[in-house]
């Protein structure tokens, strides 16, 4: 754990599953279809089960000067999972009784969770709902008021300390609608379909930007294009305060090790605020 750079707890999803050529699971078909499958086969563990603390209670006690940051999904992205992504996105039309049945379960045990790590001592909540593709939201902003907004500020009331809402794709449409939820950070500006330094310009008064050094680069440029694009970031992004670099989307494994290092040199040599 001293090498990890977060900890995530998220409830399970009911979904087939597939395995990945190097052994990664994903997500298949969801399979609660119906209310009668969520009433026989939905269940979520004890969100009060002190087991799923220890390693938070380890981590906040041994963080030293590092920041703890938190990471869960909160109810929409399991509850698309686990009813289907096609079959969800009839059903908050044909059949929301079982979308509400879905999304209320998982912020329930959500909003636990969440109270119960922001007492051990996190120092920042992230969720991981994604809630858009590279050419716009999974669904219209009204369906958004009503399928995530609602049911993410029950658990926002839960969160104690700085929320950070993680997703992928076009955001735009929506922003103001996430914003409403309480949030206090965005990550990551997706760079594949967003502009992060326009994004800055209309919102950097309101909320913390993380974002968003492009994975290509990172798996495919030099060291020395990776440290001008964290350079550059940095320059544009951090005056006026509210940024914090990282890369725009998670870190996999075939990236160019030395394009790392270059990273964490550009960080090193730009990335502090002065007072």
């Amino acid at each position: 754990h001293r090498d990890n750079i977060s900890l995530r707890i998220t409830a399970p999803i009911f979904s087939a599953i597939v395995r990945g050529a190097t052994g990664e699971v994903f997500a298949e078909e969801g399979l609660i279809h119906t209310m009668d499958d969520f009433k026989k086969h939905f269940r979520l563990p004890d969100p009060d089960d002190e087991t799923l603390y220890e390693p938070v209670r380890t981590y906040v006690k041994e963080r030293e000067e590092f920041a703890v940051i938190f990471s869960t999904r909160i109810a929409f992205l399991s509850a698309v999972m686990s009813i289907g992504f096609q079959t969800f996105m009839e059903a908050i039309y044909l059949d929301p009784e079982l979308v509400d049945a879905v999304m209320t379960a998982y912020v329930k045990w959500s909003a636990r969770v969440l109270e119960r790590v922001c007492e051990i001592g996190v120092d920042v909540v992230k969720s991981t709902d994604d809630f858009a593709f590279h050419t716009g939201p999974f669904i219209s902003p009204e369906a958004f008021r009503r399928w995530v907004v609602s049911y993410h500020q029950v658990a926002a009331q839960s969160i104690s300390v700085p929320w950070i809402a993680h997703s992928d794709g076009d955001i735009l449409p929506i922003v103001e609608d996430m914003l409403a939820m309480g949030i206090k950070g965005i990550h990551p500006i997706d760079p594949n379909c967003m502009d992060i330094r326009a994004f800055k310009r209309q919102y950097g008064h309101r909320i913390c930007i993380l974002g968003n050094v492009d994975v290509n680069t990172l798996a495919m440029g030099t060291p020395e294009a990776t440290y001008e694009e964290v350079r550059d970031l940095i320059r544009d992004l951090a005056p006026g305060y509210g940024y914090i670099v990282s890369s725009g989307n998670s870190i996999p494994d075939y990236v160019v090790p030395e394009n790392m290092l270059a990273f964490a040199k550009a960080v090193r040599d730009f990335g502090a605020y002065h007072s």
